[in-house]
């Protein structure tokens, strides 16, 4: 009897082990059955799923999600470049435009990039889902990302309107009239109708039509167009003053960085001294007030370039060029105020065919383009042209011997800025800009500098002739002469130095709506960010040579600074306008200058 209970107790044990070893392989594979399940509830882990990549352009709920992430008031938003190291942990979503995200730590919410790429570190985790536009997405497979992982590489346009951003959801705002996008290689064609962004005194409006193409695949990016333009002036008449061409092929290798080459062919209107006020004031004084602050002449020809560039907006760039220069005239566009005033007449121009080799670079460090609070920015310009000059144009006396005949000349420009933040709310910032003749014939009248008008010397009134040979422009003789030729910019060499001290501000005129807990008893608040501004300006223009006479100087020699012209002035900075008011101090008896600007001073 013990026997059997024995051998029926050992039988019992090893059945009793071959059931729990099937039970253990079942409940494995239930369990492998559950998992599985769950994660294709929830969506495969970074490992075993790949990002999802979509060709075309950015679907209409797509962007708008992506603006409501931006704007809501608990986001993380990063301008630029953004890294979070290991160990780190962001308890809210993340939102970067325009840089790369680096994610080495952990963020507890989702992770949107716009227009940049997202490199996904070793054991980072994220939450919630990541969107890429405009970008590419790498290391998602050593990485935890909780949510869905979508991926466009087509980029979207966007603008600031104070604090809120707001996405396009075509890449154009203006009238697109046809477009087609291909496969995956993001191809596409567009039909265009925009205008220039600009208003002058002599084309009016110019209008450019006509198709731009695109294709990409991988690093590599080829771009065309092929653009008529139409220039409305006073009439819409078919002329050969009113129409005008562009056409551009580029192929570029690299995104962040890498290298480009591209050709033109171009019948434009040109501005003298670009450098100064942007086009968009430009175009709204000369609407509104008709006041063109800007001269310009026609080239006509073609060119060749090539450049190397990094992704943080540095770039360095050559091209050749040959090209038929003209004078053109002003004409009467309409204009909102001071209808009844005539437009300033745009001065002449040297006429003649010119072949120019020009070389720039552009260096910027800055932490933000667009409200910039460290860095450097540098852009340095070499022109040479070498050419026939057919037609002089009229300047005032003793300015230049120039005739008509071959002509060799070099002229250089640099523009130097440096951003310095003194604390959380206040920054110094300090503009050198240097221009002008540096070798061989005589300038050109188009090529010519001065330093005068609202971005140069604000307290001083746009090109004002002062004295017998003004230290702004380089004008000699009386002042009605000089105002019927125009008042061009006659110097061969400028230097102007900038300073402004900025700081932080807020105005709540009526607090929180909620501020003593009653809605019924408060109205709506007012309230605006911004900065003070105090700033101060001095430099002058001057003409080179051993000619006896106040605005001449010799090769090498800088005037000396008390006879440079200066202003003192303060504002408010709002980043998308600013109003400010400046006065000269180098000379006396001249009325202070309220002016608006379009964006920082500098």
């Amino acid at each position: 009897m013990s026997t059997r209970r024995s051998t029926f107790s050992a039988n019992h044990t090893r059945v009793r082990g071959v059931s729990a070893l099937l039970s253990s392989a079942l409940l494995y594979r239930c369990s492998v059955l559950l998992l599985a399940a769950t994660m294709l509830a929830r969506g495969l882990p970074a490992q075993a799923r790949a990002p999802d990549r979509r060709a075309g352009r950015v679907p209409r709920d797509v962007v708008q999600a992506l603006a409501s992430v931006w704007n809501a008031p608990n986001t993380k938003r990063v301008r630029g470049d953004f890294s979070l190291a290991a160990g780190d942990t962001i308890r809210t979503d993340v939102a970067v435009l325009g840089g790369r995200a680096r994610v080495a730590g952990v963020i507890a919410g989702q992770l949107v990039v716009i227009n940049g790429d997202v490199t996904l570190v070793d054991d980072s985790r994220v939450t919630g889902a990541v969107t890429v536009v405009g970008g590419d997405v790498s290391g998602r497979d050593r990485a935890a990302v909780d949510g869905e992982t979508r991926v466009w590489q087509a980029a979207v346009q966007y603008r600031d309107a104070g604090d809120t951003l707001i996405v396009a959801s075509e890449p154009d705002v203006f009238s697109r009239l046809a477009s087609w996008r291909g496969d995956a290689n993001a191809q596409k064609t567009q039909l265009y109708l925009t205008s220039a962004h600009t208003y002058n005194r002599v084309e009016g409006l110019p209008v450019y039509a006509g198709p731009r193409f695109f294709a990409q695949n991988g690093s590599t990016r080829v771009s065309g167009e092929l653009f008529g333009i139409f220039r409305t002036i006073d009439r819409l008449q078919w002329t050969p003053e009113s129409r005008g061409h562009r056409v551009q092929f580029e192929m570029q290798q690299g995104r962040h960085g890498g290298a480009l080459i591209g050709g033109r062919l171009y019948n434009e209107v040109t501005p003298v001294e670009d450098w100064q006020l942007t086009n968009s004031e430009v175009g709204l004084a000369s609407f509104l007030f008709t006041r063109d602050y800007r001269d310009y002449w026609q080239r006509h020809g073609g060119s060749g370039h090539v450049s190397v560039f990094t992704g943080r907006g540095s770039e360095l760039r050559g091209s050749l060029a040959q090209e038929r220069w003209s004078s053109r005239t002003a004409s009467t566009p309409w204009s909102l105020i001071n209808r009844d005033e005539a437009w300033r007449a745009n001065p002449a121009s040297d006429d003649g065919v010119m072949h120019l080799i020009t070389l720039s670079g552009r260096l910027d460090t800055r932490n933000d383009h667009r409200h910039p609070r460290t860095g450097w920015l540098l852009r340095a310009d070499y022109e040479r042209g070498d050419g026939t000059i057919t037609a002089v144009a009229t300047s005032t006396p003793g300015i230049r011997r120039q005739a008509v005949g071959d002509v060799t000349y070099e002229r250089g420009l640099l523009d130097v800025r440096r951003y310095t933040r003194l604390g959380p709310s206040t920054q110094i910032n300090v503009r050198v800009v240097a221009a002008g003749w540096l070798g061989g014939d005589a300038l050109p009248m188009q090529r010519r500098v001065s330093v005068s008008g609202i971005d140069a010397l604000p307290g001083f009134d746009f090109r004002q002739s002062i004295g017998e040979t003004d230290a702004g422009t380089c004008a000699t003789g009386d002042a009605a002469t000089y105002a019927r030729l125009g008042r061009p910019a006659q110097c061969d060499r400028m230097v102007l130095v900038q300073a402004e001290w900025k700081g932080d501000f807020r105005i709540n005129l009526f607090g929180r709506r909620d501020h003593f807990g009653d809605r019924r008893w408060t109205t709506g608040g007012l309230s605006g960010d911004g900065n003070w501004v105090v700033f101060a300006n001095g430099g002058r223009g001057w003409l080179v040579g051993d000619t006896p006479g106040a605005g001449h100087f010799p090769n090498g020699r800088l005037p000396n600074i008390g006879s440079w012209r200066s202003d003192l002035g303060g504002g408010l900075d709002f980043g998308a306008f600013g109003v400010y008011v400046a006065e000269a101090v180098s000379i006396g008896g001249l009325q202070p200058n309220v002016y608006v600007r379009l964006g920082h001073r500098f």
